[in-house]
């Protein structure tokens, strides 16, 4: 009889142990479950968040620019530099006032007679700007404007330590239909970029810009990918060649807006694009990158 009772009892502690043992793993995989329930919920409001908000930018962006060179062409076509006197007290004062209103947006404002010289320069203050009586005939920009008789975006070029990009606008009599000259700004891009979102800290939401060429003109990741191809060695091997990353990054440069995650080796990330549309083409183009930790950080 001693024997059945401690038996019985063997039997009901053991049955504890395992209803306890069950019970425990019962709530962590509903925890799991729980989880990865809302982690999957995080990454769907994030990515239609990130959506919007990329486009948002890129609407932006895209209408200050437009606006830039809505102020080029008003210049262009001015009274006062049709008639051909690019360097009078009158067309000085009227790029002046330009320049001001714009100044949030471009670091310089010149103006370059038919001989590609430069007849008037604003920029800010104590910056180097376009010389008086310089001679641009050799800037690629000029070229491409003179060969067009159209505005003209540049590909960049790294000045004063930072990447700037030119876009110019030909001066042509609407009377004779004569060259007179080009208009032309210069936008540092990293500073203009600053403007829609982070470009300078990897552990937060940053923006990447691209020209059409894929060179990009701003990156949050590092400073050192400014003014490099994405598609060049230098890029590829600091995101190892991600396929993802890559078809990703393509498609957008085709002027195709795109969502994805991936890792290169520093954490997953997602990252939406979508291009920056100038006079009605994709001229430029962006990335928002969110470390996928932070949105689960909450």
């Amino acid at each position: 009889m001693d024997l059945l009772s401690k038996r019985i009892k063997e039997i009901g502690v053991i049955s504890i142990i395992l209803i306890v043992a069950f019970s425990l793993a019962f709530v962590f995989y509903i925890q799991s479950i729980t989880e990865l329930d809302i982690k999957s919920n995080l990454l769907s409001q994030q990515k239609q968040r990130q959506i919007g908000s990329t486009l948002g930018i890129s609407l932006h962006a895209g209408s200050d620019l437009n606006l830039v060179v809505g102020m080029l062409d008003g210049l262009a076509n001015s009274l006062y530099l049709q008639q051909g006197n690019l360097s009078a007290d009158k067309s000085s004062k009227l790029v002046g006032e330009k320049y001001t209103q714009f100044s949030k947006v471009i670091d310089r404002l010149f103006l370059l007679d038919k001989n590609n010289i430069v007849k008037l320069s604003y920029s800010p203050a104590g910056s180097e700007g376009a010389i008086l009586g310089a001679d641009y005939s050799l800037r690629d920009w000029v070229v491409n404007t003179r060969t067009t008789l159209k505005p003209v975006f540049s590909d960049g070029f790294e000045r004063e330590g930072m990447y700037t990009i030119f876009i110019s606008y030909p001066i042509i009599s609407r009377e004779t239909g004569q060259f007179l000259g080009i208009i032309a700004t210069s936008i540092p891009t990293v500073p203009f970029f600053a403007h829609y979102g982070n470009v300078e800290h990897i552990e937060k939401p940053f923006l990447v810009a691209y020209n059409t060429n894929g060179t990009m003109l701003a990156n949050g990741a590092s400073q050192t990918l400014v003014g490099q191809n994405f598609f060049g060695n230098y890029t590829q091997h600091f995101i190892n060649q991600n396929f993802i990353l890559n078809n990703l990054t393509h498609a957008l440069l085709e002027g195709n807006p795109g969502v994805a995650i991936y890792d290169y080796g520093r954490g997953e990330r997602l990252t939406t694009g979508s291009p920056i549309f100038v006079n009605g083409k994709p001229m430029y183009f962006v990335q928002v990158v969110t470390p996928i930790t932070q949105i689960y950080s909450d």
